[in-house]
């Protein structure tokens, strides 16, 4: 089917190989945002997931448009916006059943929303396309990122693996568009929510410190031969997915009868993931607490207790990339600061992906 030719398409694109070229652009990205964020350190409780919702997205940007096609500040930051716009859209439609009924999704105004919306989306992408393909022409490459690495965008991979017409221009704009949905929020919710997790777990937090330390040093940029140097720190990330993940649910169908204990479930059913991530059967009595040891210390029996990307040939394709990311802002971010926080008042919001919508402030404090 067409998932699975353009699946096979794009898994070169999201190769480790491919994804250890963006490490330039990580680290840059990282510090940048560590500047953005520096007026508050000492300064008491201040909402920090709009910061890492910006640069999450930026960052984003850059490794599938590239260098060039970010510079029109402008342009971008539409993009983005029409990006989460649409999102939200989605995610109204999937709950709200009467939106699937094509004339009141008109009366109302979602169509002429969506079509707006979509028509930002088609320009932005078409624009982008036809400046990669002139730039072409002079077999340039100005993707260099701020620490003087060179990487090669997704969007550049992409038309490489089609340049035998296996995808339409209006293919790669819809792959590049999923590409930006799908990791608009996601990395940022999680990282929102690492940070919360590591201020209320200070013991943790100094444990992570300590790791990232001994690997990195004071000031050092995350290298491809430092990623599987810090243990602790992918337990943690790792943890914070299975306790307070950003995607707590996938849907499957089930193709055909499964037998459980108790009964069956049938063929063409629906199931979802949610019992997974709390459940004493599989994490044992300390399900509700975040404990990233268990992750080193033989308590997780097999991989298929662990869901937050997906299981199975439909897994996220972006997982690679979002652990990486994740692990090198990680890195930045705590070697810097020391975090404070309170989970008491934490109230969340299952839109698309999970939120945190108050109660989510930390207090942070620069190291010595």
């Amino acid at each position: 089917d067409i998932w699975k030719r353009h699946r096979k398409l794009l898994n070169p694109a999201f190769s480790l190989p491919v994804i250890h070229g963006f490490l330039g652009v990580f680290n840059s990205q990282s510090r940048k945002l560590l500047d953005a964020i520096e007026p508050h350190a000492g300064k008491g409780l201040f909402d920090h997931r709009k910061y890492f919702n910006k640069n999450a997205l930026e960052t984003l940007c850059l490794g599938v448009f590239g260098i060039d096609a970010i510079n029109d500040a402008n342009a971008i930051q539409k993009y983005m916006e029409t990006v989460v716009e649409m999102v939200r859209l989605i995610f109204a439609k999937t709950i709200k059943v009467w939106l699937q009924v094509e004339f009141i999704y008109k009366i109302l105004g979602y169509r002429k929303m969506e079509d707006e919306l979509l028509g930002t989306l088609k320009s932005m992408t078409n624009r982008v396309l036809q400046d990669k393909r002139a730039a072409k022409k002079d077999e340039g490459n100005n993707n260099v990122s701020e620490t003087g690495l060179k990487y090669k965008p997704f969007l550049d991979l992409i038309m490489d693996l089609s340049q035998n017409g296996e995808l339409s221009d209006k293919e790669i704009r819809e792959e590049t568009d999923t590409i930006i949905a799908a990791g608009s929020e996601t990395t940022s919710n999680q990282l929102t929510f690492i940070m919360l997790l590591l201020g209320a777990h200070p013991e943790i937090q100094e444990k992570l410190y300590q790791e990232i330390l001994d690997v990195l040093g004071k000031d050092k940029d995350v290298e491809k031969e430092d990623l599987n140097k810090l243990v602790y720190t992918n337990a943690v990330l790792t943890e914070s997915l299975r306790f307070l993940p950003t995607v707590p649910c996938l849907f499957r169908t089930v193709d055909k009868d499964v037998k459980l204990k108790n009964y069956t479930m049938q063929a063409g059913s629906y199931c979802h993931t949610f019992p997974l991530t709390h459940n004493d059967s599989n994490w044992g009595p300390e399900s509700d607490k975040f404990k990233p040891e268990r992750w080193l210390n033989g308590e997780v029996k097999h991989n298929q207790e662990f869901a937050a990307f997906g299981l199975g040939r439909r897994r996220c394709i972006g997982k690679g990339y979002a652990m990486i990311v994740m692990k090198v802002v990680l890195a930045h971010f705590i070697r810097r600061y020391r975090i404070q926080a309170d989970m008491s008042k934490l109230r969340v919001q299952y839109d698309f992906v999970l939120k945190p919508i108050s109660g989510h402030e930390i207090s942070i404090e620069r190291r010595t």
